[in-house]
């Protein structure tokens, strides 16, 4: 039930991902009664650094309903900074939230501070640590049934 819901909104993340609007730039440049802005705006990004906002977001909320689910089938928190508040589920979601905004909020500025590379490599690192997160919540729920 959970891989199933989790997959759905995996999918309706990836396809919501190209619907992004024109850049800025490109459409001003076609006008001829525009003027020139004095601070253009920061490049524009791909899908490689949005795709990677949307799978932190999706693993985090598979993280935390699978957390949940483990939590309820009498597994136990192995994280000892997350003991605490993995039994709240207000306060659980907190954390997932805070996490994956402040991840977003930090790759954004690297990348109007032009660190581009920097910024895709940080949301890797954040994807990376939350699945490895998923994969062993998902071995630990399968384990308990």
């Amino acid at each position: 039930m959970v891989r199933t819901w989790f997959a759905s909104l995996l999918i309706i993340f990836v396809v919501a991902v190209p619907g992004f609007a024109a850049d800025e730039r490109a459409t001003a440049a076609s006008d001829p009664n525009t003027v020139p802005a004095v601070n253009p705006a920061p490049p524009a990004r791909g899908a490689v650094l949005p795709g990677l906002y949307v799978s932190a977001a999706a693993l985090q909320v598979y993280d935390g309903l699978s957390t949940m689910t483990g939590l309820k089938q009498g597994a136990v928190e192995a994280n000892p900074l997350m003991t605490g508040i993995a039994g709240k589920s207000i306060a659980l979601w907190a954390v997932k939230g805070g996490v994956t905004t402040v991840s977003i909020f930090a790759a954004e500025r690297l990348w109007r501070q032009h660190r581009r590379a920097e910024a895709i490599a940080m949301m890797v690192a954040v994807n990376g640590v939350a699945f490895a997160v998923a994969a062993r919540n998902a071995s630990v729920t399968r384990a308990v049934r």
